[in-house]
């Protein structure tokens, strides 16, 4: 495998696919020890706030990655979004990067206390959505307003029926590089302390989960949607026929990521 440095350079280049939204502007801010960025269009909503925790498998992606994706989800929204660049493995395996969201969480909380705060998540960030609804429910922390998953990555296991069923399918993802990320992003403890799978779930707040018919992740977005129902009856799974893993992030022009977009703004209006 490339060494982690050019995976993530290799990473940053999907920023480049597409242009930004011009009218939305980014700003670097560090909120409670951790670095983040509040994409802001031009008339945003009041009292609304969507905290945005990115892909890569833990490891790679950064702003350069999701800007122009979030430049989008901002402008449609109209809707503040923070990109919350947290901790990467393997450098800073797990918890780090847990403890970075809860720390902005937190902050946002505090700072903001009439605010409906929403979470999107793609891939590995909603994975990270998962975690820490489970450390806000052990802390008594009030939960988000609602959450978005786009082709979350929920099972570090590695062991869903879909991991084969659709590896001729996935130009994307690899059950060996899923394996290996989950290696490095749980470190030195064991993958049921890390695998956000595991989170103890008493409650959930309303959530959105999309995902494509082509990848290796699609059981975990069938499987959350399962176990979650029972628990929040404002689940949603939306499956997208012959989309790839995260869509929007390659394609924003397309018809999917448009008809993706109108789908969360009215998931969480």
């Amino acid at each position: 495998m490339e060494d982690i440095t050019a995976r993530r350079e290799k990473f940053n280049q999907l920023g480049n696919i597409y242009p930004k939204q011009a009218s939305v502007k980014t700003e670097y801010v560090i909120i409670n020890g951790v670095g983040c960025y509040w994409l802001t269009p031009e008339n945003p909503a009041p009292n609304k706030i969507i905290i945005h925790l990115h892909g890569g498998a833990f490891a790679v992606g950064s702003i350069q990655s999701h800007e122009s994706m979030l430049t989008h989800f901002a402008h449609k929204l109209q809707t503040k979004v923070l990109f919350v660049d947290y901790a990467l493995a393997p450098e800073l395996p797990y918890p780090n990067a847990l403890n970075n969201v809860m720390n902005v969480y937190t902050a946002l909380l505090a700072q903001y206390p009439n605010h409906k705060i929403d979470f999107i998540g793609d891939s590995a960030g909603a994975g990270l959505i998962v975690s820490a609804v489970g450390e806000m429910l052990k802390t008594n922390i009030q939960l988000p307003h609602a959450a978005v998953f786009i082709s979350p990555w929920i099972s570090l296991h590695g062991n869903n029926p879909s991991y084969e069923g659709n590896r001729t399918k996935d130009p994307i993802l690899t059950y060996e590089y899923m394996k290996s990320s989950a290696k490095d992003y749980i470190g030195a403890l064991s993958i049921e302390t890390a695998s956000p799978e595991n989170a103890e779930l008493s409650a959930f707040p309303p959530v959105l989960i999309m995902v494509g018919t082509n990848e290796i992740l699609f059981d975990d977005s069938v499987n959350f949607y399962n176990s979650i129902k029972a628990i929040q009856p404002a689940a949603k799974l939306s499956v997208y026929e012959n989309q790839v893993h995260v869509w929007m992030l390659t394609g924003m022009p397309s018809a999917a990521s448009q008809q993706a977009l109108t789908e969360i703004k009215e998931f969480l209006n």
